[in-house]
């Protein structure tokens, strides 16, 4: 039984390095609104396109105030304290036994519920500092168009670049 938790967490830390090849940016508008996010496809000479949620979108240039890449400084965080919960939550409960003596005399009960909780409580911790670390490392950069095509023709070097 222990085996297919260990195989099962194995499997959820493998996975999630199969989506890192797509390069994340969010689009906002003159007034700092966000109007589009999405995977980078291409630029054209008045647009830039991205693929969201299996659907192509072509912002007109026109309408682009600022361009950020990567994705927000919280989402790095999320994502490893959900890692880290269930993982945590996993081992706490491959290594759970229960045992009403755990610690002696002190007279402490241990059951599978509260090895999966503390696991999972730990994991969450871990996972949150790993994600800030993570999140710190990051070099994010933001392209400051606001609709000037002569800006556009420079700073659209960077992004295709990346493709």
């Amino acid at each position: 039984m222990k085996k297919n938790y260990l195989l099962l967490l194995i499997l959820f830390c493998s996975i999630s390095p199969l989506e890192a090849q797509k390069r994340f940016i969010r689009i906002y508008d003159q007034q700092g609104q966000m109007i589009a996010k999405g995977d980078f496809t291409a630029t054209t000479d008045t647009s830039i396109v991205l693929q969201a949620h299996k659907t192509q979108l072509e912002i007109p240039l026109r309408n682009i105030g600022t361009i950020k890449t990567k994705r927000t400084f919280a989402h790095a965080i999320a994502i490893g304290a959900t890692i880290g919960v269930v993982s945590g939550g996993l081992l706490g409960l491959a290594s759970g036994q229960a045992n009403e003596d755990v610690y002696g005399s002190l007279g402490y009960e241990s059951s599978p519920g509260d090895d999966v909780a503390a696991g999972a409580l730990i994991g969450l911790a871990t996972g949150a500092v790993v994600g800030t670390i993570i999140s710190v490392a990051q070099n994010r950069s933001t392209i400051v168009i606001n609709g000037n095509t002569t800006d556009w023709q420079l700073k659209r070097k960077i992004l295709d670049q990346w493709h």
